[in-house]
């Protein structure tokens, strides 16, 4: 596998930057094309590609809560998705190349992302030639800003002594580092896994992340009151041979010493 190319499409955002980080150090050749580069992948189809080449779906338009549970943001997330996945989609069946389609947890939810990413899931076993791995909350170092998620969020206000919750906090997630997702991703390109979903299988309440950060930054925390959005998929294929190694608490402080090297802080 090590001689083959790795595209990543969408390759510069947060898993697919760990991604093309961890098949570098395998010895893998990569290829990025991303709208932050100007490689706008509803418009275009990479060219010069090797015919042996691997394929990564990572791009996708996608976010924290705040964004993607957006009343004001739902058609254009449509939209936009939609675009992607006529696009890719069609080369990747026209080119009959292996590839990965990155889906989530919330494949199915009803609103304009869980309801594009079980578009891609159904589109990718049509066609063939793909796996899809569903990935619930990965986190890691991300410059703030409205499509952040929430740990870096929440970093980011640590560093004025206070943390203060949108919501209530009693809302639970499972949250995976990205490292670990990253490792996932190519085991299961190796195991040929159909379907796999990648996780710590681990609950937790965003307000106890929230008391996590505060205690390592020096800050209290403020929930709200409004109750936040809850989608309690339990893992029902796990991806064989894996298991994450970066437990929560180690997770938060690489996160949080990532950011204050990149000033973001």
């Amino acid at each position: 596998m090590s001689a083959r190319t790795n595209v990543l499409l969408g390759g510069q955002g947060l898993v697919g930057t760990a991604l093309g980080r961890k098949l570098a150090e395998r010895g893998e050749r990569t290829v990025v094309y991303d709208l932050k580069s100007g490689f706008d992948l509803r418009l275009s189809e990479p060219e010069e590609v090797p015919g042996d080449a691997y394929f990564w779906f990572l791009a996708w338009d996608v976010g924290g809560a705040k964004y993607i549970m957006d009343e004001s943001e739902q058609v254009s997330i449509l939209r936009s998705n939609l675009a992607l996945c006529g696009k890719v989609f069609g080369w990747l069946q026209k080119r009959k190349s292996p590839f990965t389609f990155v889906s989530s947890q919330m494949a199915g939810y009803p609103n304009a992302y869980g309801v594009t990413k079980s578009v891609g899931e159904v589109w990718t076993k049509t066609i063939g030639n793909g796996l899809i791995v569903r990935l619930w909350n990965c986190y890691g170092p991300e410059e703030p800003s409205k499509r952040s998620h929430v740990i870096p969020d929440l970093v980011l206000q640590g560093r004025n002594g206070v943390v203060r919750l949108l919501t209530s906090g009693s809302e639970r997630r499972q949250f995976l580092h990205v490292d670990d997702c990253a490792e996932a991703l190519i085991r299961q390109r190796e195991s040929r896994q159909p379907v796999a979903d990648v996780t710590s299988g681990k609950w937790i309440m965003i307000r106890e992340i929230a008391e996590r950060i505060g205690a390592k930054m020096g800050a209290r925390v403020v929930p709200g009151e409004r109750p936040g959005y809850e989608s309690l998929v339990e893992p029902a294929l796990p991806l064989e041979g894996w298991r994450p190694r970066i437990d929560l608490d180690a997770g938060i402080g690489m996160v949080i010493r990532t950011m204050e090297e990149n000033g973001w802080l």
